[in-house]
């Protein structure tokens, strides 16, 4: 019996129910029922559909993989008794040990399992699963003071830009994507850079250093910041990294290092 059929026999049902005289096929009942299709599913269950659609994510599958049996609603059934367990599928992910009320304690529907997440009020558990960033804002900066919700504040796994908060300090051309190459997020304070980095962002902290770097003559002028103070923020290289000791014992009596005689390092005193 075809799904068309199996309708214009449910309307006839209908028709007879309110005194219609429509008969209902007189095979109707001899005919096994096809399982519905995801399709004919939404279209009674239009708003389950969309939110599957929109936030669904592994939850996207065919209805009848979670809802084998349907159509058999009781008010005696217990909701547990109606709905699959989500360790049917998912075991325990969280970890046995975990003190957790139930799957549907974080994941408020089953139909958006990460979408239906309540962050403000689960702040306090997000680093069970996300423990390296918890630990990175335990070291002091002003982020450690935020809440995980104060920035992923729409829904689970959204990354807000740093501008959203943060004037830019360096230039109008960096973008969020260039703060974190030197800004690890949780742990603002730590900054890690390659080479790559032009002189012109250090300046937006640095610009006295980076104006008399620009402004001199002299061989130092030549590199950039990143070549001296390399790879972390704050490191300040010795001069004989890169120089061998050019003057006699004698020349340098009394003074306590390079700088006493040729002054900032950013705009070299010229040797006399």
């Amino acid at each position: 019996m075809s799904h068309s059929l199996f309708a214009t026999a449910l309307f006839g049902l209908t028709l007879l129910a309110s005194g219609a005289t429509t008969a209902v096929a007189e095979d109707f009942y001899d005919q096994e029922i096809p399982p519905l299709t995801a399709v004919e599913c939404a279209q009674c269950h239009e708003g389950v559909f969309q939110t599957l659609k929109a936030d669904g994510g592994g939850h996207r599958q065919p209805c009848r993989d979670c809802h084998e049996s349907f159509h058999n609603f009781s008010r005696q059934l217990s909701w547990a008794e109606r709905v699959p367990a989500c360790s049917d599928c998912h075991g325990q992910p969280h970890g046995e040990d975990e003190p957790m009320q139930d799957c549907l304690h974080c994941h408020r529907n089953a139909h958006a399992p990460v979408a239906s997440l309540p962050l403000a009020t689960l702040e306090p558990l997000c680093a069970r699963c996300h423990a390296e960033p918890a630990a990175e804002l335990a070291r002091p900066s002003a982020h450690s003071d935020m809440a995980c919700n104060d920035c992923h504040q729409q829904r689970h796994g959204y990354r807000p830009l740093c501008t959203e908060c943060h004037a830019e300090p360096h230039n109008p051309f960096v973008s969020s994507q260039t703060c974190m190459l030197c800004h690890p997020v949780h742990d603002v304070s730590r900054l890690n850079y390659g080479s790559h980095v032009p002189n012109t962002e250090c300046g937006g902290c640095h610009g006295d250093a980076v104006a008399d770097l620009s402004g001199s003559h002299l061989a130092h002028s030549q590199l950039d910041c990143t070549f001296c103070h390399a790879g972390e923020h704050g490191m300040v290289p010795a001069c004989s990294d890169c120089h061998a000791q050019p003057h006699s014992p004698a020349m340098l009596e009394g003074a306590s290092g390079c700088g006493d005689c040729h002054g900032n390092p950013h705009n070299l005193t010229p040797a006399e």
